[in-house]
């Protein structure tokens, strides 16, 4: 029998609750954020429209693989100054994923993944827009993954 926890009322499930219906899910997913807050986030929301069929599928979405990511970092600062804006993003990410011991084995002994990419622009008054973004993507270790999202965009003004 499942053991139903509700925090102050606020239709809430903890962690140790939400697998409490003994159910297989299709797909089991983690969002930092409160109860109105998990509706308007992109992940549910993606998840969401693929279970729906709604719009274009999706060909990064796999719903056999069964696995639960929770955002455990994400922030975003702005800066503005004379000549410019400044805007970086930061966000971390657990994903925890059913793999056997040969094959956790295998996977925590690949080297991290690390992809960047940067793009600018000269707009028409001749001015530079530039933006870098950098993932890494940590070996496996004890069922779980860590990745690591990184973005700063400049707008140069005048």
């Amino acid at each position: 029998q499942g053991k139903y926890i509700c925090v102050d009322g606020d239709g809430s499930v903890p962690a140790e609750s939400a697998k409490a219906d003994g159910l297989d899910a299709v797909a089991r997913i983690g969002v930092a954020a409160d109860h109105r807050g998990i509706v308007c986030d992109h992940r549910v929301f993606r998840i969401v429209q693929h279970w729906l069929h709604a719009g274009e599928p999706d060909p990064f979405y796999d719903p056999l693989n069964d696995y639960v990511v929770i955002p455990t970092i994400f922030e975003v600062e702005k800066h503005h100054e004379k000549r410019g804006d400044v805007t970086s993003v930061r966000e971390d990410w657990e994903i925890i994923s059913h793999t056997d011991g040969d094959e956790a084995k295998r996977l925590a002994e690949l080297p991290a993944m690390v992809g960047a990419l940067s793009a600018s622009r000269e707009g028409k008054d001749g001015l530079m827009d530039e933006a870098q973004a950098t993932v890494v993507v940590h070996p496996e270790s004890g069922g779980r993954q860590h990745v690591e999202v990184r973005a700063v965009g400049v707008s140069h003004g005048g």
